[in-house]
Parts: C-alpha cells; sequence; structure tokens
C-alpha cells in the first residue's frame, strides 16, 4: 500500500468517525473485521502497531440480528502520526460512531 493510498484511508476513517485519537493513541471502532485487517496494514506501514484489540458491544441490524463492535487501540511513533493528529483535530471528532453503543 502506498503512503497516499495509506493517507487517503486513514482520513477518510478520520471523517467518518471510526476513527478518533485519545491522548497519543489512535482509537478504531469497526463492525467489519476486514476494515480492522486494513487500519492494521496502514498502521504497520507508519510503523505503528495495534496494542489492543477488543469487543466493546453490539451494533444493532434489525429484530434477532446485531454486530460486534471491534475496538482497537494503536500506537503510532510521531512525527509519522502528527499529519493524521492534526487532520482528525480539524476534521474529526472526540468519539467514534459507535460511542453511544459501546460506552
Amino acid at each position: 500500500m502506498t503512503i497516499t493510498k495509506i493517507e487517503k484511508q486513514l482520513k477518510e476513517w478520520i471523517r467518518s468517525h471510526h476513527l478518533i485519537c485519545v491522548g497519543t493513541d489512535f482509537v478504531f471502532e469497526t463492525i467489519d473485521q476486514t476494515q480492522l485487517d486494513r487500519f492494521e496494514n496502514c498502521l504497520e506501514a507508519l510503523g505503528g502497531h495495534i496494542r489492543q484489540i477488543e469487543a466493546v458491544g453490539h451494533w444493532p441490524m434489525g429484530p434477532n440480528r446485531s454486530f460486534k463492535i471491534l475496538r482497537a487501540i494503536a500506537s503510532v511513533p510521531r512525527p509519522n502520526a502528527q499529519m493524521f493528529v492534526q487532520y482528525w483535530a480539524n476534521k474529526g471528532s472526540a468519539n467514534t460512531r459507535f460511542s453511544e453503543i459501546s460506552d
């Protein structure tokens, strides 16, 4: 994956409120394991890594159906992550799209 594609993908997750910054960590929430795998690949390309993955709730998808919300907590060394932290400060949110359900 090229740096341009990584930048584009991380910025997209920030705008869609899947990815937030908390202190020096990135927090990524999704219901899709493949998105979690893509997130991990992006981090590794930037020199970062996922420290923890946990199921934090269930996203309802109609009667008798729900998906697990997966939360990944990751570290990305500075200065590689600084551009994304600044982008998040301008375009992101303090809460993920699943925060009401996952807390």
